[in-house]
């Protein structure tokens, strides 16, 4: 060996790679353990939900279509067959986004569990941020895409 090397220290990286929790040495390790697992499932549940949610509203606005242009029949007013092309892009928007969440979500739940078995402190907030960005666009897009349905219902109740 020559002294080049005995001057080098040697960096045992399996030090400083961060270790899983010994999570049989102490009782309150081992709830704390748990009690981040089943936060991560509540997680996971809830945005599941969410999606649920996202592609319920996909549904009731096509069907709310349908029930406005009934009464507007009923009322005798002229009103063009088929539905609606802001209604339909509304609902295939949020019919996708439930996809992109569910699959988020999915995601999410799985590196979070990866880290907390590993014993890691390292979590991202994109996800939740982009669902907050979602929910923006939807509400954005509903408001500027019924605008000019608006305006021809009042005109033709006038």
């Amino acid at each position: 060996m020559d002294s080049f090397s005995k001057d080098i220290p040697s960096i045992d990286f399996d030090k400083l790679a961060p270790k899983p929790p010994d999570v049989m040495a102490d009782d309150r390790i081992l709830l704390a353990w748990h009690r981040s697992h089943m936060a991560n499932e509540r997680t996971f549940l809830s945005w599941s939900r969410t999606s649920l949610g996202l592609l319920g509203f996909g549904f009731v606005m096509e069907r709310f279509d349908i029930f406005i242009r009934h009464l507007l029949r009923l009322q005798g007013l002229n009103v063009r067959a088929g539905a609606s092309d802001t209604i339909t892009v509304l609902s295939v928007l949020a019919f996708i986004l439930a996809g992109v969440l569910i699959l988020a979500a999915g995601l999410r739940f799985v590196s979070v569990r990866r880290h907390i078995n590993r014993g890691e402190a390292k979590f991202s907030l994109l996800p939740e941020f982009l669902v907050g960005v979602s929910v923006v666009v939807i509400i954005g897009m509903a408001l500027v895409l019924s605008i000019p349905g608006i305006w021809e219902m009042t005109e033709a109740l006038r």
